[in-house]
């Protein structure tokens, strides 16, 4: 699908509800997965992304309802031959995880861009624990086979120097396993290990903890448990940005003392020059002209780094992103997509010294590549409200993998948007 989306000529006002955290999802799922009952999921994200990881959670043999139950298939966990996990990195590092604990062997993989990210962290952690693990040289397709048994408390460490999902994936089973888990070699995205273990404190695990180097679990089971997942800032980045460039924005169901770290959004907007409203279920942002550049550290909120730059390329001066090495390994390779996307609508942006530079401009319009890319999508689908004339994203449909509502929203917004 090529989609084209056009400048506004008024002032956008409206009221949106944030979708529902695509991280807490996931987590909430596989957990559910790893109990001994039944577990209720409020406010479930249904996403491309979370699709994958119910028909994982069902593989190994759970069960999802539309309704938000999900039925645990501890102790009897099934060995399936094969998990497709479509583009989502999230469900194949944490479903590795859990085919550890099967017989096996068990087959993961994905579709092409996920077949490119790294697994060799996990893969070197989960031989160590015994399990037997091939992979295309550190890469998906990955083979696993276990099975691997609750011992005498021992440790596991873990490289998460390119991804804090692997250690996400280790402390999943790691009450299962009777693990502690340590980390080696620094840590990227710290606030999605916080996600993480919030998430197994709601299922009744929590973890003593020295900072982010070493995780130990209090207890050896999970509890069924009924959770409300939050709504998601990574998404709700999107209708800030709008907000920040066109007018006024009102999104809901948004909650400031939550652990997420792209709530950071909201003061990045604010220190650009926005207008910000906070309350306690919602943020409000509003435009007041001219933004400005400013310098941002993205090594803990990767997925801002794509919004921002847009952001920047309305901004007056330069916009400095840093901490984004590891964009590379995402999606797409978002060093380039994000930068070339850019240099396409007349706005100069490199890739230097590990940042991305974006000087602010006339942002022309034309075309731009997604790269099947949902945050790249997205975050060019932003850039065409103050655009001199319309954008089009080719492959905008994979927008769908994480914010199946984006399209709708936009049009809530008095945004046009058409096929072409």
């Amino acid at each position: 699908m090529r989609a084209r989306v056009y400048p506004v000529l008024e002032q956008i006002e409206g009221t949106v509800k944030a979708p529902p955290s695509k991280s807490y999802t996931h987590r909430a799922l596989f957990i559910s997965l790893l109990t001994q009952g039944v577990s209720r999921i409020e406010n479930m994200l249904v996403a491309g992304v979370t699709k994958a990881t119910a028909v994982a959670v069902k593989k190994f043999g759970g069960r999802v309802t539309e309704e938000g139950l999900v039925h645990g298939a501890l102790p009897n966990l099934k060995s399936p031959k094969y998990v497709y996990c479509r583009g989502s990195g999230t469900t194949l590092r944490i479903a590795t995880a859990v085919a550890s604990l099967v017989e096996g062997p068990v087959l993961l993989y994905g579709n092409s861009t996920l077949n490119r990210r790294p697994m060799m962290p996990l893969v070197k952690a989960l031989e160590t624990l015994g399990a037997r693990v091939l992979s295309n040289n550190g890469f998906p397709p990955i083979a696993v086979k276990g099975k691997l048994r609750p011992r005498e408390h021992r440790e596991v460490a873990i490289d998460a120097s390119k991804s804090s999902q692997f250690v996400t994936a280790l402390l999943i089973v790691a009450p299962i396993l009777s693990l502690t888990v340590r980390t080696m070699g620094g840590v990227r995205s710290l606030p999605y290990i916080d996600i993480t273990l919030r998430v197994m404190e709601a299922f009744g695990v929590r973890c003593a903890r020295d900072g982010y180097k070493t995780f130990t679990p209090e207890r050896e089971e999970y509890v069924p448990s009924k959770v409300k997942i939050p709504g998601d800032f990574s998404s709700a980045s999107y209708l800030i940005a709008i907000g920040a460039l066109a007018g006024r924005v009102r999104i809901e169901e948004l909650y400031l003392n939550d652990v997420q770290g792209d709530k950071a959004i909201v003061d990045i907007v604010e220190r650009m020059g926005a207008k910000v409203r906070r309350g306690e279920t919602y943020v409000e942002i509003e435009s007041s002209g001219m933004l400005e550049g400013v310098h941002v550290d993205c090594r803990n909120t990767p997925d801002l780094a794509p919004i921002v730059a847009v952001l920047g390329a309305y901004a007056r001066g330069t916009t400095q992103i840093e901490g984004v090495e590891h964009l590379a390994f995402k999606e797409s390779n978002r060093l380039e997509s994000i930068t070339k996307n850019l240099r396409k609508l007349g706005i100069d942006a490199t890739v230097k010294e590990g940042r991305i530079w974006v000087r602010g401009g006339r942002v022309r319009g034309g075309r731009i590549n997604s790269f099947r890319d949902h945050r790249i999508a997205m975050a060019f689908a932003v850039a065409a409200v103050r655009a001199e004339r319309p954008i089009e994203i080719s492959g905008f449909e994979c927008y769908k993998e994480s914010y199946p509502q984006f399209l709708q929203h936009l049009k809530r917004l008095g945004i046009r948007v058409e096929a072409v």
